[in-house]
């Protein structure tokens, strides 16, 4: 399959996901993996410009980085 596009974890985004247990962190990261290749409209959206908006969803919780 083609790559939609590539990535690379900024330190703050680094830093939110080693905060999380080990489980829910995998399950990001396998979603932002399958997202390169696939138009999962539940995972990634494009919200303006050049702007994208990431969603994982993991036991019910739905994780986004809050943290300024």
């Amino acid at each position: 399959m083609t790559e939609r596009f590539q990535f690379r974890f900024l330190e703050d985004a680094a830093g939110f996901l080693d905060r999380l247990d080990e489980k829910a962190r995998d399950k990001i990261i396998y979603n932002i993996y399958k997202a390169r290749v696939s138009n999962d409209k539940e995972l990634f959206r494009k919200l303006i410009g050049e702007i994208w908006e990431f969603r994982s969803l993991f036991n019910k919780t739905h994780y986004k980085d809050t943290d300024k």
